[in-house]
């Protein structure tokens, strides 16, 4: 049952495409973003090509992503991931184990209330530390 409402909701969104084009127009803001605010890292391709909306970084000056996670969760009622996303091997790859990162993912039912909401939060939070 599950599975075919999944399928529906594909159906009635104009498809795959159609989301995903949707999902990406949202990340452009979100990507810049973390790209240009001092402070931050971010562990990601240098271009939205070919990829999906799932963004981790970290910011200087905290030692823990989870701190910064509770951060934009309490203070800003920002959703995300933190710690080593079930993918530490890819963690030790990039050199963030064995904290990891934060990660923001946009999906189909993200809004650019969201977006709006998670770029100041972050660029507080990183303001904070320099």
């Amino acid at each position: 049952a599950g599975l075919l409402e999944g399928v529906r909701y594909i159906e009635r969104s104009g498809g795959v495409e159609k989301i995903h084009q949707h999902e990406m127009e949202l990340a452009r803001p979100l990507w810049e973003c973390l790209r240009e605010t001092k402070g931050i890292t971010l562990y990601c391709a240098n271009s939205l090509e070919n990829r999906t909306p799932v963004f981790s970084f970290n910011i200087a000056g905290y030692k823990d992503p989870a701190e910064i996670g509770m951060r934009l969760d309490v203070d800003y009622d920002v959703a995300c991931r933190t710690g080593l996303q079930c993918a530490p091997l890819v963690h030790e790859t990039i050199g963030t184990s064995p904290e990891g990162t934060v990660r923001l993912s946009l999906g189909p039912m993200s809004t650019e209330a969201d977006v709006l909401a998670a770029i100041p939060a972050v660029r507080e939070l990183a303001a904070e530390k320099q």
